[in-house]
């Protein structure tokens, strides 16, 4: 029994050190050139880890560019790139903190929930039952604040096309 939790707690760990220094790929320039001769560039950054694997102060936008690519555009997308961070990062809760609550919130809502239940069947043990949808929903909690990760990615996106939206005489377009 204790090797399954130490290759479980390997994994955790695991995942945890990958957290901490992931980020995105090396920077892909996409050239488009429209039939009218019109030239244009996605910048794309090639992610193979899931969102919520990825260091916040290594998110990097992917974005379009009409035209020549010039210092002063990716200047705008840097300032962009760094005050997202800081937005993100005061916005979003840490994620430890972000998927303990989440599981603990199900867990409690388990334990209740089948626990009170329970009280429907003669002899049953509420406690017992209570006990095992307060670990299923603590394993579903954590699972789900896991997945919603996610979002913080989608939050500095979303702030980096707000931010290049207001200030279009860069030509700079935010791509999710």
């Amino acid at each position: 029994m204790w090797k399954k939790n130490m290759a479980g707690l390997a994994i955790l760990l695991m995942a945890i050190v990958v957290s901490a220094c992931a980020g995105p790929g090396m920077r892909k320039d996409i050239a488009i050139t429209m039939p009218g001769g019109e030239k244009a560039t996605i910048i794309a950054h090639n992610q193979i880890l899931p969102d919520w694997m990825l260091d916040k102060d290594r998110l990097a936008l992917n974005y379009l560019i009409k035209g020549e690519i010039t210092e002063k555009q990716l200047a705008a997308v840097a300032e962009a790139e760094r005050a997202c961070r800081i937005y993100t990062g005061t916005t979003r809760p840490n994620k430890l903190v972000a998927v303990l609550s989440s599981g603990i919130l199900y867990g409690t809502a388990g334990f209740n929930g089948v626990g009170l239940g329970s009280q429907a069947f003669k002899g049953a043990n509420s406690w017992a039952y209570g006990a095992y949808g307060g670990v299923a929903g603590f394993t579903g909690g954590i699972a789900n604040g896991i997945v919603n990760l996610g979002s913080q990615t989608y939050t500095f996106e979303n702030c980096g096309r707000e931010i290049l939206n207001i200030f279009p005489d860069y030509k700079v377009r935010v791509l999710p």
